[in-house]
């Protein structure tokens, strides 16, 4: 890969991510950390994105940008119609993997008080959410924890999650592409959504219609491997008969 394309692609990941480390960035594009510096620096003078402690960021999107605000409130608010949309696929007794990000945190909230579950996560704030319900058992999977997301990862969280067996999980994506494939912007985050894919016998992933027909780093999934979508009613026309064609099951919420 050449620089301008890694450099592009670093802040794509940035975008997706929050935050990413020096050393995570050196995993993922299989090159030295004296190259990735090279290439934060050149983004850090192009004001591009701010240099962190180890890692970087993007710059941050000026407050006064009024379209991109209402753009953002929007997306929100679907993705918590998506989420409440959820919760009619859980049923008492279960045992419930809800995964890192913000289409599928709110699900945590939301959970009807009298239903007896246990919840298995490897997110601190859905822990913390879930933590306010006493009829939630939670289980709650480690490894190294990513600041940004305050989200475990690596091989002790893919060894841990293999050691269950869920009734149902719920999964986020970066992107889903018009090829039908889910697409994560971090090779490690990827492995963990494989690993919840092979222990659950029903997985949705949730997704805002903004990010069909996009495409991520690293695909983890095809539609036709999960037991449904879960998408808002702005999904492109076009885009959703392409994955009913691909043999997706697509849950609307209007």
């Amino acid at each position: 890969m050449k620089k301008i394309q890694r450099q592009e692609k670093i802040c794509d990941l940035l975008q997706q991510n929050g935050e990413l480390q020096v050393k995570e960035l050196c995993e993922i594009f299989k090159v030295s950390d004296m190259t990735i510096r090279r290439d934060l620096n050149e983004l850090t003078k192009a004001k591009r994105i701010q240099r962190t402690f180890g890692g970087a960021t993007l710059n941050a999107v000026p407050q006064n940008d009024i379209t991109y605000t209402t753009s953002l409130n929007e997306t929100n608010k679907n993705k918590t119609r998506i989420a409440l949309k959820a919760i009619d696929f859980i049923k008492p007794s279960q045992i419930v993997y809800i995964d890192s990000g913000t289409t599928t945190s709110p699900i945590a909230q939301s959970i009807p008080g009298n239903y007896k579950i246990s919840v298995v996560t490897r997110n601190l704030r859905i822990i913390q959410k879930i933590s306010e319900n006493p009829n939630i058992t939670t289980i709650i999977i480690g490894g190294f924890l990513r600041n940004t997301t305050l989200s475990c990862y690596g091989t002790q969280t893919e060894d841990q999650i293999k050691q269950y067996k869920y009734d149902i999980a719920f999964l986020g994506s970066t992107a889903v592409g018009d090829d039908g494939f889910f697409y994560d912007g971090n090779p490690l985050e990827a492995d963990i959504k494989k690993c919840i894919l092979s222990s659950s016998k029903k997985t949705y992933v949730l997704v805002d219609s903004t990010k069909c027909g996009k495409y991520g780093l690293v695909a983890f999934a095809h539609v036709r491997d999960v037991t449904g979508i879960i998408t808002d009613s702005k999904i492109d026309p076009e885009m959703y008969n392409r994955y009913k064609e691909m043999g997706a099951r697509i849950i609307i919420v209007d």
